[in-house]
């Protein structure tokens, strides 16, 4: 056994001895040392096979290297030595060169059968690193040649360093239109380095086809293309999931190979290799006892002749003639090993085996779609592209569309009753003027006539039935689908027809003529009349708040600055009080109140800091009311709409909503075929609910219409936009769109006019035609106009200010309730002071005076007088009277009396 040094698969071998010994029995072999050198140098290879040769060798194991296969194949007849080469190439390099076995298949004729298959009837890129490759590609040319396949233009590119071949990837890159290439390799470390590097330059896109050359597809790294839109087929050889294989699969977890339970191709062939090896020897052993064992005779332990010697690298060895016996039961070997079924032919070529073929897509991982065998061929489920249609010349061509508004819609009778003519030319909209446009671009000149399609359908695939329905069936072929009338073979289609990976896959698109995408249509909610107090919507509730609180913080500010500073104390009260200060608690408020009402007040600061506090609160209010002033317009005539939605989000969530769409194309494939979960809900729930799905946009429309906001129509926007311009007016659009996409002109695959029609959609779109025919067919003809108002109209109402009357008499009645207060506190307070001072002067009196029946002297005496000279008393009860009178008593006499203190 010979295994290259640098691919490490000694574990893979040891593994496989350890297996297959005990279950073919065991039979008596002698092991030579496993050799481990660089298998590319010839002549360390060459004189490692003569060395174990003379030992005694009958069999070898010789690991592939495409620079001295040819060294071991002749090296292999020369000694008459059988040879199992594990991988590798598919022939000899020579024909009389027989004694290598290969266990790796050959996989040209498959990758023609692809091609064939898929329709590559132009340039195809084959790219190869050995020259294996090249005689693959000589065969390749042979498969065309011999049958009556049309032969594709094959660019054949040699990479000498599969490392880096950007150069190569870059000039295929330049190339138009779609790009096909064979990627041919010698191993699955060149397959990862070339595609990585398809990567990095860009190839990872639509338009781009692989087929990978290799038998294990299924272990590479394609995480990268899955979202590019790229298609890569390939096959696949290992089975790691049959019966036959559990029992080495279970061992081979325990065992520590290379990528348990998943075993590579690589080491799949190494260790089928050592499963043939060794029931060829078992069925060797078998033959001891028979005579023509018996007739050949031993030397040093092998099997020798008498018919000379050959000299090998400088040993001498007599030549083996038993190796074609040797070779013999290895041809014989029929075994079932992880690359399927095991047999050869009688150039030691496998026999009788199957490849699995897998295709990765655009949003689709890699997928088994069919298999191929030598017997049976390519068997897949994937639909076979159209054929090229012949043109004719000087042909009218049938082009499709489908009545939907604006696109294409029949024209009223001249008598206006409004019946439809029933001919296409009678047909306007915005797909009938395009494909005027179109005819006049066009550098081939050609005529045309416009039909609509026999179903009234876009087009899907029934994949029960194998067949497509509505415009694209009629675009692809004639034959209609169970359900489905005659139909004819159409031209082209020029309708709303969504651009999208499963229709792209059958017929040609254009560039899209108008992007669209899917909406949310539900019918408009009542318009919401402006509140009583719409004045306060200018400044938000957090606003007025702060302003209140500034209101406040200022007054109080200004009041303890009044009160700190010398300056705000004013003169002495003219009756001898303290100072005087104007800034009172209530002043304070009173000034601010009036600065904020941009009125003003009797009282000012006089103070240098309270004339800063005064400058930055009219500086704060001038700001204030100028805002609120430039927004209270909008506000006071503003009839806002709130829908119930604004998101699909919020439509799956709404308890009384139901939704619905299209009951056949792109829109329903959509949440079909969705992976977000919000999507993945609303088809859950479109799918259980009976009448939510519609069999055409206007029946979506008229739903949405009469379900009294019960309904939404997830339409395509443009369907969308169109409606909302049209009466009742009564519809609208909510959210962004759940996708982008567009629409695009289709044709038959390979159609002769598709480039030119292609180029004038551009052409059309660049000179503003295509924007200017969507301003004809969606507003120019819209019959609900803008929402603005004429100036009749756009007067304030009374509900619109009504809430400043509201201000007005509140705060009239409230002046009226804290003038009847105020009087009557007042009168209460006057009656309180007036009986306390009554109170106070019948105290006085009864102090003063006292009726008594005394004499006057001796009243005056008691009340407090005392007798001085010439009769004259003095009373003196606050000590600050003197004077003399008259005293008059009750009997009429007169006394003089002075008062005087009397202590």
């Amino acid at each position: 056994v010979i295994m290259d040094s640098k691919q490490g698969r000694q574990k893979t071998l040891a593994f496989a001895w350890d297996h297959y010994k005990t279950k073919v029995g065991n039979p008596s072999v002698k092991y030579l040392p496993v050799d481990e050198i660089d298998i590319s140098n010839n002549q360390q290879l060459i004189s490692k096979l003569c060395k174990r040769v003379s030992e005694g060798a009958i069999m070898m194991i010789v690991d592939y290297d495409p620079h001295s296969i040819g060294s071991v194949q002749s090296c292999a007849h020369f000694l008459n030595v059988p040879t199992l080469v594990p991988s590798g190439t598919e022939g000899g390099v020579h024909p009389s060169y027989t004694y290598d076995i290969r266990l790796l298949p050959p996989t040209v004729d498959a990758i023609t059968d692809v091609i064939k298959h898929f329709q590559w009837n132009k340039i195809v890129y084959y790219l190869f690193d050995t020259n294996d490759g090249l005689q693959r590609l000589q065969r390749l040319y042979d498969n065309f040649e011999q049958g009556a396949y049309y032969t594709p233009v094959i660019r054949a590119r040699r990479v000498s360093n599969t490392s880096n071949c950007y150069d190569i990837l870059r000039k295929i890159d330049r190339d138009e239109g779609p790009i096909r290439i064979v990627l041919d390799f010698s191993s699955s470390s060149a397959y990862e380095d070339i595609l990585h590097q398809i990567v990095d330059v860009g190839m990872n896109r639509d338009g781009y086809h692989y087929i990978l050359g290799g038998l294990g597809i299924n272990e590479l790294d394609l995480g990268t293309f899955v979202y590019g839109g790229v298609n890569i087929t390939g096959f696949s050889i290992v089975d790691n999931v049959s019966t036959e294989n559990a029992e080495l699969i279970n061992k081979a977890r325990n065992f520590p190979i290379h990528d348990v339970g998943k075993i590579k191709v690589e080491e799949a062939l190494l260790i089928d290799t050592v499963q043939v090896l060794l029931q060829a020897v078992f069925s060797l052993n078998d033959d001891r006892d028979n005579d023509i064992f018996q007739s050949k005779r031993m030397s040093r332990g092998r099997y020798s002749s008498p018919a000379g010697s050959k000299n090998c690298s400088g040993e001498v060895m007599e030549q083996t003639f038993d190796g074609e016996m040797v070779l013999n039961k290895l041809k014989n070997v029929k075994t079932y090993g992880l690359t399927g079924n095991i047999e050869f032919d009688k150039y030691g070529t496998r026999q009788n085996y199957l490849f699995k073929v897998h295709q990765l897509e655009l949003k689709q991982p890699l997928r088994q779609v069919g298999f191929w065998t030598p017997t049976s061929r390519f068997n897949t489920t994937l639909p076979k592209p159209p054929t090229k249609p012949e043109f004719q010349g000087n042909r009218t061509l049938r082009v499709i569309t489908i009545i939907e508004e604006p696109f294409a819609q029949f024209k009223k009778n001249s008598d206006g009753n409004g019946a439809p003519m029933v001919d296409g030319k009678y047909l306007e909209g915005y797909c009938i003027d395009l494909a005027k446009m179109l005819q006049e671009k066009c550098d081939t000149p050609y005529d045309y006539h416009i039909e609509l399609v026999g179903d009234k359908q876009y087009g899907r695939w029934f994949k029960d039935k194998g067949c497509w329905n509505g415009m694209m069936g009629e675009l692809i072929d004639d034959v209609a689908c169970p359900e489905g009338g005659p139909r004819k073979r159409a031209d082209m289609a020029i309708a709303p027809l969504t651009i999208n990976e499963e229709r792209q896959r059958v017929v040609d698109f254009t560039k899209p003529f108008m992007q669209t995408g899917i909406s949310i249509m539900i019918k408009k909610p009542d318009k919401e009349k402006p509140g009583v107090f719409s004045f306060m919507y200018p400044l938000a509730d957090k606003v007025w708040l702060c302003v209140m609180m500034a209101f406040l913080g200022v007054s109080f500010i200004l009041f303890f600055v009044g009160r700190w500073s010398p300056y705000e104390w004013g003169d002495q009260d003219p009756k001898g009080g303290p100072p005087i200060n104007n800034f009172t608690l209530l002043n304070t408020l009173w000034f601010s109140l009036g600065a904020l009402m941009q009125q003003g007040s009797d009282t000012f600061p006089r103070s240098f800091s309270g004339r800063i506090v005064g400058c930055a609160w009219w500086f704060f209010t001038l700001i204030l009311i100028s805002s609120y002033t430039a927004n209270l317009a909008a506000f006071l005539t503003i009839e806002r709409l709130t829908p119930p939605i604004n998101s699909a989000d919020d439509l799956v969530k709404h308890p009384k909503i139901k939704y619905g769409t299209l009951n056949s194309g792109s829109s329903i494939a959509f949440f079909q075929e969705a992976k977000v979960d919000t999507y993945r809900k609303m088809w859950n729930h479109m799918s259980t609910n009976a009448g939510v799905l519609v069999k055409d946009v206007r029946t979506g429309v008229e739903k949405v219409r009469s379900s009294k906001g019960e309904y939404a129509f997830l339409c395509e926007v443009t369907y969308n936009y169109y409606h909302n311009q049209r009466k009742p007016c009564n519809t609208m659009k909510v959210g962004n769109n759940l996708d982008s996409k567009g629409y695009g002109i289709a044709t038959p695959v390979g159609f002769y006019l598709k480039n030119q029609i292609n180029v004038a959609v551009l052409r059309l779109r660049e000179v503003g035609e295509l924007m200017k025919l969507e301003q004809k067919w969606w507003y120019s003809k819209g019959e609900c106009g803008t929402d603005t108002k004429d100036a009749k109209t756009s007067a304030l109402t009374l509900s619109n200010v009504s809430g400043v009357f509201h201000i007005l008499i509140g705060g009239l009645l409230l002046a009226m309730v804290m003038a009847l207060c105020e009087y009557v506190v007042h009168q209460r307070l006057r009656k309180i002071r007036r009986r306390a001072r009554e109170k106070k002067l019948n105290k006085a009196h009864k102090n003063a005076v006292r009726i008594v029946r005394k004499e006057p002297l001796e009243a005056l005496k008691e009340a407090g007088y005392a007798e001085r000279e010439n009769s004259v008393f003095d009373f003196s009860p606050g000590n600050t009277l003197t004077s003399s009178a008259h005293l008059v008593t009750f009997d009429g006499s007169k006394h003089s009396y002075t008062s005087s203190p009397v202590h």
